[in-house]
């Protein structure tokens, strides 16, 4: 047959498929106080809160909430989580995807609030969210790594107004970007290509 001598890059499959999620701990499934599982807190002795008003996520289970607390000195929030990832291939770029919602009270209807995310040097706004809907909302943006291991952090960032809300988080995924799949008409161009200089190499070789 003639596939068997075609480079074996042609015969490879086609796409690259994402890997599982680097992140430990996605889910946010802990319980009591402190942060999930695989998580720190950004600010230690900070109040955070579980799963509050129980607001099932598409992910189920717990979540993690951070409370604005701007206006009730002397307490304070943990202003966020953050891990570090490691099996990161250095120029490889990495999507993240997760759920935020903002609920508890809302003192001032309509107030916004976001996860403001940052994977190594790089830091990205995830979607608003308010706690007059209380409802969850998926974030996905794409980051290329610039070393083999990174941190990535959530910083609660609360709009003004946003006072006593929490918001929360759950879903976090993290996995290589997918390579997009070679199109026919290169493979054909690439296999019509192999067979010429198959064709040459064998007419140079012939006395």
């Amino acid at each position: 047959m003639v596939f068997k001598h075609l480079p074996w890059l042609l015969v490879a499959p086609l796409m690259a498929h994402a890997a599982d999620s680097l992140v430990i701990n996605g889910s946010m499934n802990f319980s009591g106080a402190g942060p999930p599982t695989g998580w720190a807190v950004l600010v230690p002795g900070g109040e955070s809160w579980h799963s509050f008003e129980n607001h099932p996520s598409p992910e189920g289970g717990a979540y993690f909430g951070i409370q604005d607390l701007d206006a009730f000195s002397p307490r304070f929030n943990a202003g966020g989580i953050t891990q570090l990832v490691s099996g990161l291939e250095v120029g490889t770029s990495y999507q993240l995807s997760f759920f935020s919602m903002s609920n508890h009270t809302s003192l001032s209807p309509g107030a916004m609030q976001r996860w403001a995310v940052t994977f190594g040097t790089q830091t990205k706004a995830g979607q608003q969210t308010s706690a007059s809907d209380a409802t969850w909302v998926q974030s996905t943006m794409t980051f290329t790594a610039t070393a083999t291991v990174q941190a990535l952090t959530f910083a609660a960032e609360f709009l003004p107004g946003s006072y006593p809300e929490i918001l929360n988080l759950d879903g976090v995924t993290l996995s290589a970007a997918a390579v997009p799949e070679v199109s026919i008409q290169h493979l054909l161009a690439a296999g019509l290509a192999g067979l010429g200089w198959l064709k040459l190499r064998r007419r140079r070789a012939t006395p």
